[in-house]
C-alpha cells in the first residue's frame, strides 16, 4: 500500500505541473470585419445666417482591395446635429427616415434608390443639406456628425455603422441694417 501511495504521489507530482503548463484556448472573440471605407465630414462654411442652408460634405474613401457600392437609400445614413440646448427639432422627412411617422404627417416619400460605385482607392463626396434634417432657424453654435452603414456589411442591416468626425458650425441672426431717417 505504501508503494501504491508513493506511485500515486509521484504521478501527481510529475503530471500536475504539465497540466498547468498546457496552453488553454482563449475564449472566442467576435470581432467586426475591417471597415471597407473611411469617412470624413466637413462643412462648406463655418458660419451661416438664419435662412441659409448649412451644407455638410461627407468624403468617402474606399480602403479595400475592391471597389465599393454606396447605396443611395437614406435609411443607410444617419445625421446628428446638436447645440448647447440639445438636439434641434427634426424635420418631418428626418423623422420618417427614422421610422417616426405621426398623425397629420404628409405621405412617406418613396421611389427608386440609386447608388454610386467607388473604385478601389477612389473617393466620393456627398453633400447633405442639414435643414432637410433639422430646424436650424435658431441662432447658435451647432455640431454635426454622420454615420453610414458599412457598405461591406450584411444587407439585412446587422453589421456596424461607421461614424465621421464631428464638425462645428454657427448659425447667426441676420444682420440688422439701419435705415436712414430724414
Amino acid at each position: 500500500m505504501n508503494v501504491q501511495r508513493s506511485i500515486l504521489v509521484f504521478f501527481f507530482a510529475t503530471t500536475f505541473p504539465l497540466i498547468q503548463s498546457v496552453p488553454q484556448p482563449e475564449p472566442s472573440r467576435q470581432s467586426n470585419p475591417p471597415d471597407s471605407v473611411s469617412i470624413h465630414l466637413s462643412l462648406q462654411k463655418s458660419s451661416y445666417t438664419v435662412g441659409e442652408k448649412p451644407i455638410a460634405v461627407m468624403t468617402i474613401r474606399d480602403i479595400g482591395p475592391h471597389g465599393t457600392w454606396i447605396s443611395g437609400d437614406h435609411h443607410w445614413e444617419r445625421v446628428y446635429v446638436t447645440s448647447k440646448d440639445g438636439e434641434p427639432p427634426k424635420t418631418e422627412l428626418h423623422r420618417h427616415l427614422l421610422g417616426d411617422v405621426r398623425p397629420g404627417d404628409g405621405p412617406i416619400l418613396g421611389g427608386s434608390v440609386v447608388g454610386m460605385g467607388i473604385a478601389a482607392g477612389g473617393i466620393l463626396s456627398l453633400k447633405f443639406d442639414l435643414t432637410g434634417y433639422y430646424d436650424l432657424r435658431k441662432p447658435g453654435d451647432y455640431s454635426v456628425y454622420l454615420e453610414i452603414y458599412d457598405p461591406a456589411g450584411p444587407k439585412d442591416g446587422s453589421g456596424h455603422w461607421l461614424r465621421t468626425n464631428t464638425a462645428k458650425f454657427e448659425v447667426q441672426a441676420p444682420a440688422i441694417t439701419a435705415t436712414p431717417t430724414r
